[in-house]
């Protein structure tokens, strides 16, 4: 058993053999070489002896943890919000960028990942991710501050953007061709198990009422911190199953290290309990043409030679030989990212501005009126006082949620306990009044006349009014709506991939998705927004399976991490642009996001039919 670390993966370019870049392990290939289809035969039929059992699905239940973890990093965000927006006292704008520091970082990961993927092992280098991801996620549970709680989310970050780069061609290249595309269809439907098991611990640990987030925040280890550690678990249970497992048998062979590889397929041949003996041998390894070099020793320079890596990864990818493949896979990933992200965001935006304006139109006005020597005990909600007079008042044990003053007078009031949200006093005149154990500051007085007022014990010293109307109950209802049938709906495409050619499917799931997107033009209902997204994500993420197997085809063993990083990257990014764009369009007719994703997603299927089929190939 030779050590890891001294079988890294050399370019093909540097082989001794002569350039193999067109080998049969890729679809993007133009001929074949010697070598290529020796290794890839010898492959199949190691596969094919070990058969396919056991062995396949619990290393699919493994993978699978990783990837609903993957989802798990970007759907927490939308559970945390309202309870980091309070403890960590940040306004809108950083709420975003806390969104866009995690994409950012998905991006990141997803090519070093993809890099390392092909250079150290799936195995080593999936271990590697979620260890970092772990790690860095229960570090962001312990941290005071906004600067801090980011740095950890986007390390965080960076090391689970590995799981989906590494996971699929570790389990491609461990099942036969007849049968991958079943089991990548299975370890697909781990992402909306991701979110469904997101959304049932925020259920179970969160608040979901804005008075109890500030209740529960003022304890020193709050409900979301408890959220942040729960969600770890499918990670470090990865990490445990990962132990047991053993690396992907075509990398082994990729990297010279065909005893190993050979120990492997008898392992599958073990586990899957098969009737007859395993009949290949050390006997029957490639001989050693077969075989590449191994690349020297790196530098000293750790930076530098890291940097020669990826510069070289994408020189590979973009060469002739998958040029046409890189550019058209990228470009699919470009208009997939930006439409799934923003449909969700758009989504998002929809319901709670539903939801604002419905609240707001049951708003109370009360004009002109007198309170003298009354005393307020109980929560006041969603009220405008006009013109009206407060004097000798008491305020105490209350809340005070979307009320304002506005030309008031408040003479000798007292205020004693008392929370608000979205609470201002506007033109409003306060004199020889008493603020006692209030939350109540100086941005809640806007152009205000203040006389003679004291100012006791302040709840908090934080300028961001927090808005108790944070809708989680609608948050959980959403993901269920599209999780739920998108996870048999990955299951059953596996086994359609089966029997059926990649393009078509593409394109058929794309203009299914195309047509969907015009249900966005009558979102004027809860029940219409959520069917519209889900008939959308499912029918992308769909697509974006077959893609998924479309790279893992279409490119040779030493850049298929690599190439199926840089995709993921360049959704990340695409999704990342698309959340400000979509989320602006609330506020615009329904037409032009229907519009929009309408003729994106139809641009992605004509897109789609130039996609070259690689079913049959052997990886």
């Amino acid at each position: 058993m030779c050590e890891e670390s001294a079988c890294l993966v050399p370019p093909l370019e540097t082989a001794q053999n002569g350039p193999t870049e067109q080998m049969s392990t890729g679809g993007s290939a133009g001929c074949n070489s010697v070598a290529g289809e020796a290794l890839v035969g010898f492959h199949e039929d190691a596969l094919s002896q070990a058969n396919v059992g056991k062995a396949q699905l619990l290393l699919t239940m493994v993978l699978g943890l990783a990837i609903a973890a993957d989802c798990s990093e970007v759907a927490i965000l939308g559970y945390i919000l309202p309870a980091a927006e309070l403890q960590l006292c940040i306004d809108d704008h950083r709420k975003g960028w806390l969104v866009s520091i995690t994409l950012l970082a998905l991006a990141i990961g997803s090519i070093a990942w993809g890099i390392l993927g092909d250079r150290v092992g799936r195995r080593r280098a999936l271990v590697s991710s979620l260890i970092v991801a772990a790690l860095f996620s229960a570090v962001a549970t312990v941290m005071p501050t906004y600067g801090t709680f980011m740095t950890a989310r986007f390390c965080s970050g960076v090391g689970i953007a590995g799981a989906v780069p590494l996971t699929f061609s570790y389990l491609a290249e461990t099942c036969p061709r007849a049968t991958r595309t079943r089991y990548t269809g299975l370890l697909h439907s781990f992402w909306p198990l991701g979110a469904l098991l997101t959304s049932t611990i925020a259920h179970l640990t969160l608040p979901t009422e804005g008075a109890d987030v500030v209740l529960d925040n003022r304890e020193h280890w709050s409900s979301w911190h408890r959220f942040l550690i729960a969600n770890i678990l499918p990670t470090i249970s990865c990490i445990v199953g990962l132990i047991w497992t053993s690396e992907s048998p075509r990398y082994l062979l990729e990297a010279s290290r065909e005893v190993e590889a050979l120990e492997v397929y008898q392992r599958l041949h073990r586990l899957n309990k098969s009737r007859t003996q395993y009949g290949l041998t050390e006997l029957e390894l490639p001989g050693r043409s077969a075989y590449r070099d191994r690349p020297a020793s790196p530098g000293r320079n750790a930076v530098r030679s890291w940097i020669d890596t990826v510069c070289d990864a994408f020189r590979r990818i973009s060469s002739p030989a998958h040029f046409r493949t890189t550019a058209l896979l990228a470009l699919l990933h470009l208009l997939l990212g930006f439409v799934y992200m923003g449909i969700s965001s758009y989504s998002s935006a929809m319901i709670k501005d539903m939801n604002d304006q419905e609240y707001n139109a049951m708003r109370k006005y009360i004009v002109h009126a007198s309170y003298v020597d009354r005393v307020f005990d109980a929560t006041i909600e969603n009220i405008e006082y006009r013109d009206s007079l407060f004097k000798n008042v008491t305020f105490k044990n209350l809340e005070l949620r979307h009320v304002e003053f506005v030309n008031c007078v408040f003479d000798e009031a007292e205020f004693t306990n008392v929370k608000s949200s979205i609470t201002y006093f506007l033109n409003t005149t306060v004199r020889d009044s008493r603020f006692v154990d209030t939350d109540l500051s100086d941005h809640h007085f806007v152009d205000c006349m203040m006389i003679n007022n004291t100012f006791l014990s302040l709840i908090s010293d934080c300028t961001v009014d927090f808005d108790y109307n944070i809708y989680l109950e609608d948050l959980y209802r959403e993901t269920i709506a599209w999780a739920g049938p998108m996870l048999p709906s990955l299951l059953i495409l596996g086994f359609l991939l089966e029997i059926t050619l990649r393009p078509p499917i593409v394109v058929t799931l794309l203009l299914l998705s195309s047509i969907s997107s015009i249900g966005i033009f009558f979102q004027y209902r809860f029940s219409f927004i959520l069917l519209t997204e889900a008939l959308v994500k499912v029918f992308l993420m769909c697509a974006i399976n077959t893609l998924t197997m479309v790279i893992i085809e279409g490119y040779p063993c030493h850049l298929r991490c690599t190439a199926h990083g840089v995709m993921r990257c360049l959704f990340h990014l695409a999704s990342l642009c698309a959340i400000p764009m979509y989320t602006a369009m609330v506020q615009t007719v329904l037409l032009v996001p229907a519009v929009l994703t309408v003729v994106l997603t139809f641009g992605a299927a004509l897109l789609a039919t130039r996609i070259q089929d690689n079913s049959k190939v052997l990886l």
